[in-house]
């Protein structure tokens, strides 16, 4: 606590406050203690169980079934009492008693919340047999039980890191909820069936599916984190290389999911499109070392040796099976809409959408980050530069997609010292991610007609790759 800064000293003091006073009419109101013990305890073992995220698309959680059912089964202060029991979970135990204490109260006045809300709305608690919720009030409940749940979780950032309100809501929270409006729909089942004959141990196994659906969603997530261990690992071997570009993997990946987001790209896509993003370098594993932090000017076998990174890359991944969607995004990063790209010339649209996308997002963080012969250019120039590249080097529609993300996100450029002297600027003519420099296409050399183990070209573009030949 005393870490804390005093805007939020006070704020998390408020949040603790108003729980107790969510909570304290259970001492005197006539509760059904029985019901309260039961929820407790499912509800204690499904935040036990931790809630997850898949690739922040799919969010698993039982615990809000279990606070929305006691919402319905119970006054304001059982049903906050119900969720505040969630402080003592087991997966917090990493987090301090100020944490787990702030986030007991939150969902505490969230459920006090919805339980107000429901009483307002003319809903009527599931207390005897043969009663039933009423739906729609049940529903408004349940939308102030993540609204509030969510400005609460807001305000604490706002008061610990000065994040926007409206930025967080945005960004992680306004999806929430269609996910309590799911989980409510567990949450109504209980207590559908709560006081029906046998109900109580009936309206507990409507929980069933939940605990599997999240050991299967836990198996799926640790596969997942194999995976993005394996292309980190990889990522890493890449840039150990060249200090110039650290973390630019990172960036050229989210760059991307950004632009793949503007244009609609399906979530599916979107997540190859950014392990592609990722992975674009991974042929640079087979240039030398000494061409790559070379601080003059480059041979032309030295730069035919750049220019096969793309082929090198595909070849590298071809035997990963999770990695085969980006392929073409790896392959073909370098090609140009005029077709004066590398390393099969292809055109316009014959370009994959993947490597258009990876292409903007590469020369966009190449111009903000340092290199070894320049500083950083300004958001707004390399926007501008590649506007001006458009339709000659880049898709218009891809740059301007990036313009409006960058707009509406923000980016954070390379952190990166300045460059090491003025001399390292002759350099900057085979830069070959920098669209400002002009790079010289080397063609016909028996390095470059080295073929990938893996083809990635579409059908209509065999005619390009022959004429190359």
């Amino acid at each position: 606590m005393r870490a804390l800064p005093w805007p939020a000293r006070i704020y998390v003091s408020a949040v603790w406050l108003a729980a107790a006073c969510a909570i304290a009419p259970a001492l005197w109101v006539r509760l059904d203690w029985a019901t309260i013990l039961i929820l407790a305890g499912a509800y204690l073992l499904a935040e036990s169980a931790a809630s997850f995220t898949i690739r922040g698309l799919v969010n698993v959680s039982i615990g809000p079934a279990i606070g929305l059912a006691a919402v319905l089964l119970l006054p304001p202060s059982g049903a906050a009492l119900v969720v505040f029991t969630g402080t003592f979970a087991n997966p917090q135990h990493r987090r301090s008693w100020v944490q787990r204490l702030f986030n007991g109260a939150m969902l505490a006045c969230s459920a006090a919340a919805a339980g107000v809300t429901y009483d307002l709305v003319g809903g009527h608690r599931v207390l005897r047999p043969g009663g039933s919720p009423d739906i729609a009030q049940y529903v408004a409940a349940a939308i102030v039980y993540c609204v509030v749940n969510g400005l609460l979780l807001a305000g604490v950032l706002r008061a610990t890191e000065g994040t926007p309100v409206l930025r967080v809501w945005r960004s992680t929270l306004s999806g929430s909820v269609v996910d309590y409006l799911g989980y409510g729909l567990f949450g109504l089942i209980i207590a559908a069936l709560w006081h029906a004959d046998g109900g109580r141990f009936t309206a507990i196994l409507v929980l069933l599916p939940l605990y599997i659906a999240r050991w299967v969603f836990a198996l799926y997530a640790e596969q997942q984190q194999a995976y993005d261990a394996t292309v980190r690992a990889l990522v890493q071997a890449v840039e150990t290389k060249d200090y110039y570009t650290r973390g630019h993997s990172e960036r050229v990946a989210r760059g991307a999911v950004m632009i793949a987001k503007e244009i609609g790209m399906s979530d599916e896509r979107t997540e190859s499109l950014r392990l592609a993003g990722m992975l674009h370098d991974l042929g640079k594993l087979g240039v030398p070392t000494r061409v790559l932090q070379k601080s003059g000017p480059l041979t032309e076998d030295e730069f035919a040796a750049i220019q096969l990174h793309p082929v090198r890359g595909v070849e590298v991944v071809r035997g990963i099976e999770f990695l085969r969607e980006a392929y073409n995004g790896i392959m073909h990063h370098h090609e140009r809409v005029d077709g004066r790209g590398y390393p099969l010339g292809l055109n316009g649209k014959d370009i994959p959408e993947f490597a258009r996308v990876i292409a903007v997002a590469d020369a966009f963080d190449c111009m903000t980050s340092t290199r070894s012969y320049r500083s950083a250019r300004s958001v707004d120039e390399a926007l501008n530069e590649l506007h001006r590249c458009a339709d000659a080097q880049f898709d218009p529609e891809i740059v301007d997609a990036l313009e409006k993300g960058v707009r509406e996100h923000g980016w954070e450029p390379a952190v990166a010292p300045a460059p090491a002297d003025a001399a390292a600027a002759s350099s900057a003519q085979f830069d070959h991610d920098d669209p400002t420099v002009r790079v010289p296409i080397i063609r016909g050399s028996e390095t470059t007609r080295i073929e990938p183990a893996v083809r990635v070209v579409p059908r209509h573009a065999r005619r390009s790759e022959e004429e190359m030949r």
